[in-house]
């Protein structure tokens, strides 16, 4: 076969492939067109979707589930520790007061006032009821009763028997007093003295508001 020939054959195999390529027809997407009204689609769409919405109005609403939710954690708060309060009471005696007293031949026997309250520069007479429990007489001449210490509240600072007492005989000696100015509690100590022996000691406390 010359060259002449092959360069046909070649032409005539070139113009057949151009031919055969555009007559090969284009695939394309296929197009879905909607029912027509009235048409036996349209009815079975339509009925679907009346009974979808039905059901929807039926069922009951959703129901919220509750999410718990932990509760803070604070932070723990010091507890205060009570403090403990001592009350003092002091005992209340049932006994009458009876005050100091010295020597072996006297005894107290009564006292009034007891622990009075009184005002500031409250005039009162204290009362010392004493007997002689010894074996000698007390002559009023050689007996003295006097003040030996505390708060000075009185007019006098020595007094004598009002007579005298023989053993086991009882005497009162009074004495007339005053309240100090200031409020605060007092004492006024005095002794049933025989020249310098000392047969009683004896006091008296008040109180001034």
């Amino acid at each position: 076969m010359d060259k002449l020939a092959v360069r046909k054959l070649i032409l005539l195999f070139t113009a057949l492939f151009v031919l055969l390529a555009c007559e090969i027809p284009v695939l394309s997407q296929p197009v879905v067109s909607e029912p027509a009204p009235g048409s036996i689609e349209t009815i079975i769409f339509q009925t679907a979707a009346a009974a979808q919405t039905q059901t929807a109005i039926l069922l009951p609403p959703p129901t919220k589930t509750a999410t718990f939710t932990p509760p803070p954690t604070g932070t723990p708060t010091e507890t205060a520790t009570p403090t403990e309060t001592f009350i003092f009471i002091l005992p209340t005696s049932t006994q009458p007061f009876i005050p100091y007293t010295a020597g072996s031949n006297c005894e107290l026997i009564a006292l009034t006032p007891h622990n009075p309250v009184l005002l500031p520069r409250e005039i009162f007479e204290t009362n010392w009821t004493l007997k002689n429990t010894g074996d000698e007489l007390w002559l009023d001449k050689d007996i003295d009763f006097k003040h030996s210490g505390g708060t000075d509240m009185h007019q006098n600072d020595v007094y004598d028997l009002p007579k005298s007492i023989a053993p086991d005989e009882q005497v009162t000696i009074t004495v007339p007093m005053y309240a100090p100015r200031d409020p605060g509690t007092y004492t006024s100590t005095w002794v049933l003295s025989k020249k310098k022996a000392t047969l009683c000691k004896v006091s008296v406390t008040i109180s001034v508001k």
